[in-house]
């Protein structure tokens, strides 16, 4: 009886062992990360949109630029494929200027939110390459406050909101790390940014 009772011990222990060891190996299907990066699609517009005023002697300085930061969540349905969303957020702080006089000062932010798809095709331990496209829609917000011919604010404001297409297009990824936290840079062009690099978290 004591000899059974040992050896059903020791099944359900082995058992438990390998179910544990099974869980371990199991590669975790949700993925999270954030990223910053240069040159985004929303720079060019505001360049474009600059070029206009610039016919006519005004001058934009102090140009300040925050992003593009991203955010991303992948749901991987196969060790291959991920798919999920990004959203990302940029932002311009500049002041125009005729014949060396203040005029205004305008901010532009964009929020941009796109459906994504994340090709893991190059999988090692400790890293791996890839390559994702989204594709969705930016709200461009702005604000501009004139200033008169003393150099005050005349109280006069104004704010507009667009929304336009938009889109990131990452041709080359490259991560390193564990199986759970990595470092990651990629290329490619779009709202992202053409170069762009971060971390990421899979649970």
């Amino acid at each position: 009886m004591k000899i059974r009772c040992l050896l059903a011990v020791l099944a359900i222990s082995s058992f438990l062992c390998v179910q544990a060891q099974a869980q371990e190996e199991v590669e975790p299907r949700h993925e999270i990360s954030i990223s910053y990066g240069a040159v985004p699609n929303s720079i060019w517009i505001d360049i474009f949109s600059d070029v206009f005023p610039a016919i006519f002697g005004e001058k934009h300085e102090k140009e300040h630029y925050v992003g593009p930061i991203g955010l991303e969540y992948y749901y991987h349905t196969s060790p291959l494929i991920g798919v999920g969303a990004v959203a990302v957020f940029a932002t311009n702080n500049q002041d125009a200027r005729v014949k060396e006089e203040l005029r205004s000062h305008q901010i532009r932010s964009y929020y941009t939110l796109m459906p994504a798809v994340k090709f893991n095709w190059l999988r090692k331990t400790n890293w791996g390459m890839y390559s994702k496209v989204a594709i969705g829609a930016s709200l461009a917000n702005s604000s501009k406050e004139d200033y008169n011919e003393s150099g005050k604010l005349t109280g006069n404001k104004e704010t507009s909101n667009d929304v336009f297409f938009n889109f990131q297009a990452s041709l080359l990824g490259v991560e390193a790390g564990n199986q759970r936290v990595r470092g990651f840079a990629e290329l490619g062009i779009g709202e992202q940014g053409i170069f762009l690099g971060g971390v990421r978290y899979r649970f």
